[in-house]
Formats: C-alpha cells, sequence, structure tokens
C-alpha cells in the first residue's frame, strides 16, 4: 500500500477528530444526520399510551418523578408537618410515608424518611422508631441527619438496658404489651443498639461512648472476656476519647477477673501486669486513692504470676526433675523478689541443692535386655554411602 492510500483510509478517522480539537462543531452536532446514523434503525420516543402503560414505580424510576410527583410530595410532607404540630403522630407518620413513596431518592424523602422514625420516637415505640433509623441510615449512608439519628439510637440503647437491669428476664420471654421494649432479648438488642452507632458513624461523639456502654455492660454481669475485649478496643481505636481512664483500670479488673488460676492460661495476667504498668506511665498523675488501688492489682498480679512459677516447681520436684524445679524457684527470687514465696523458694532451693538433676532410671533390668550398642540396622554406615560418579575425559 502506498503512503497516498494509506493517508487516503485514515482521513475519515483523522479529519473529525483534527475539526474537534480545533474547536469546529461537527454537522451531526448542529442535528444533522453523522456518518454512522444510517447504519443504526431509528428509536422512537415513548408515546403517552406506552408511558401510561408503565407501572408508577417504573416511570418514577425511568422518567424521574416529575414536576406532578414532586409537587403530591411536598403536598403530603406539609400535611405531615401540620398533624405533627398537632401531635397527631400516627397521621402524619402515614403523610410522611405517602411523601417520601412520592419522590424517591430525593432530599424530601431523606428528611420524610428521618420523620417518620422521629414520629414512633415521640410517640415512645422505641423498636420500630430504631429500626426506621436504621432504614434512613441504610439508604442515606451520609445523610444529614446522621448525628441526630445516632443520638436517638444510642438513647434508645441506653433505655432498654437500664430496663433490663430493673426488671431481668429471660431472653427468650416474648413481650406483646410493652410497646417501648422489643418482642424479646431487651439486653441483647441494647448492645446490638450500641453497635449499631458506632457502625453507623465510627467518628462521631457517641461512637467510644457506645464502646464504652457496651463493655460495661458485659463487665456489670460478670462478662470478663466480653468486657475485656471492648474495653481493649477503647484503648486502641479512640486514643483521645475522655474514657482511656475508666478503660484502662477496668481493664485491668477485667484481665484478673479472667484468670482462673495457676493450673489454667496465665495469659490474662501477663496482660494484667503490662496494662499496669502502661497505666501507670499514662497516667503518672491518678489520684492517690487510685495510685493505691493500682498498687494493690499490682502485687495481686505478680503474686499470681509467681504462684504459677512455684507451683510448676513443686511439679517438678515431686517427679524427681530437680535441675527444672531448680530452675523455676531461681525464678521466682529473681523476678518477684518482693512476693511472700520469694522466701519460700529460697528454702526449698537450699533443700535440693545437692538433689540430682534427673530420677534414677527405673526397670533397669529390662533396659539391660536390650543393649544400645547393639547394630543398628537402619543406620548405613559412612563406608556405604554411594559416592558421585566422575566423568574421565581424556
Amino acid at each position: 500500500m502506498s503512503p497516498l492510500e494509506a493517508t487516503r483510509r485514515l482521513r475519515p478517522v483523522f479529519l473529525p477528530l483534527l475539526l474537534a480539537l480545533c474547536g469546529c462543531a461537527m454537522p451531526w452536532a448542529r442535528g444533522d444526520k453523522g456518518p454512522l446514523d444510517s447504519a443504526l434503525p431509528a428509536v422512537a420516543e415513548p408515546s403517552d399510551e406506552g408511558r401510561a402503560g408503565l407501572s408508577a414505580g417504573v416511570k418514577r424510576a425511568w422518567f424521574g418523578a416529575g414536576e406532578e410527583g414532586e409537587q403530591v410530595a411536598r403536598a403530603h410532607f406539609q400535611a405531615a408537618e401540620d398533624a405533627l404540630r398537632q401531635k397527631k403522630y400516627a397521621a402524619a407518620r402515614t403523610r410522611y410515608e405517602a411523601a417520601a413513596a412520592a419522590l424517591p431518592n430525593s432530599p424530601l424523602q431523606e428528611d420524610a424518611l428521618f420523620m417518620v422514625a422521629e414520629t414512633y420516637f415521640l410517640e415512645d415505640k422505641y423498636p420500630k422508631a430504631f429500626t426506621g433509623y436504621e432504614e434512613l441510615l441504610n439508604k442515606y449512608k451520609r445523610s444529614r441527619h446522621l448525628d441526630t439519628a445516632v443520638k436517638r439510637q444510642f438513647a434508645i440503647g441506653q433505655y432498654w438496658e437500664r430496663r433490663h437491669q430493673k426488671d431481668p428476664e429471660f431472653f427468650l420471654r416474648p413481650n406483646l404489651t410493652d410497646e417501648k421494649r422489643p418482642l424479646n432479648d431487651t439486653l441483647g438488642r441494647a448492645r446490638r443498639a450500641f453497635t449499631k452507632v458506632r457502625l453507623n458513624h465510627p467518628t462521631g461523639p457517641l461512637a467510644d461512648d457506645s464502646l464504652m456502654a457496651t463493655a460495661n455492660s458485659f463487665f456489670a454481669r460478670g462478662k470478663y472476656d466480653d468486657a475485656d475485649y471492648y474495653y481493649d478496643l477503647l484503648r486502641r481505636e479512640y486514643p483521645q476519647s475522655d474514657h482511656q481512664y475508666e478503660a484502662h483500670l477496668l481493664g485491668i479488673q477485667a484481665k484478673i477477673r479472667r484468670y482462673q488460676g495457676p493450673d489454667y492460661d496465665g495469659m490474662p495476667l501477663t496482660e494484667a501486669k503490662e496494662l499496669i504498668e502502661q497505666t501507670a506511665r499514662q497516667f503518672s498523675r491518678m489520684p492517690p486513692d487510685d495510685r493505691q488501688r493500682l498498687d494493690q492489682m499490682y502485687a495481686q498480679v505478680t503474686t499470681g504470676l509467681a504462684q504459677r512459677d512455684y507451683e510448676m516447681a513443686r511439679f517438678y520436684e515431686r517427679k524427681g526433675y530437680f535441675k527444672a524445679a531448680k530452675f523455676y524457684y531461681q525464678r521466682v527470687v529473681e523476678d518477684y523478689a518482693r512476693t511472700p514465696l520469694a522466701e519460700e523458694a529460697n528454702q526449698r532451693l537450699a533443700e535440693i541443692r545437692d538433689k540430682p538433676s534427673m530420677p534414677a532410671p527405673r526397670l533397669t533390668w529390662l533396659s539391660n535386655l536390650f543393649p544400645e550398642d547393639e547394630e543398628d540396622l537402619l543406620i548405613i554406615p559412612p563406608s556405604a554411602t554411594p559416592r558421585t560418579a566422575t566423568l574421565d575425559l581424556p
């Protein structure tokens, strides 16, 4: 192909691009048909009869609500406002719902959904109000009502928890009369409300409050594993929270109460010791009473850790493994010198100082029947190891 023919073939492609860069309008941009229009079938606009045959939901989604739909929605919203001022909450809610349905995906729908939840809240129907706020925040993640909605959710969670504290009930027992409480599991729903507050607005002013409320709820009912988890989450995720001091002190208590004794896992005590040292550094100006309480908890934790090593030493001593027993006794003396067990460990070290490292072997007569100097058939002698073949080159 000659250069001239190549230029002629590329001209239809580059010419429109060049004209567009120069600011010139294409002929079809002025309403004329373009070069490809003749190859495409004509698409007719839907007729009025065709539009009338579509459902209302499809028309709103495809063609928009239109001015008529907006006027209808605003009329419903205004009627709802009038009913709300008269404290006719059920009538207002019906109008708000109609306004939200008439103008979807709009600021007016956002306001209407919020007010639907508000009417339930004003009627003290807290489960339905909570659901209404969730529907709003699920549809409008960054709603301008976000702060108020999560504030309401937090208040509902607090009410449910206080209600359960005043009148505890089995979580499977249904509630069929009180519209302020959920159908069942009031305490569990309160904790889920706190979680929703944090998930809906993780950077909001109530996010750390919801974590603290959840942790305190578990701590007050002896669920120290869960309480420890949420106190730790608060300390890590919200370092500027006003609850940091209480989260440290109560977190120490939760870890200490998680510990079940020297026969069980010692990780809670180790974590408690580290947290106590961190608390003493971070809050050096704590009140004297709290400082005294912190010192008492530190003594309790170190005594528990010393008890673990002392019990391990006693175990090996009873079995006759005096070398291992000396190791753990010595660790008690060196690492926990201020505990009462340090002196007892010193006495035990003095008593077993001359003891053999290992216990005397048992059933020696049986082991003598199988001497160890016999040839092991599974071991290949070095002389039998095959050598690498070499090729002698001329």
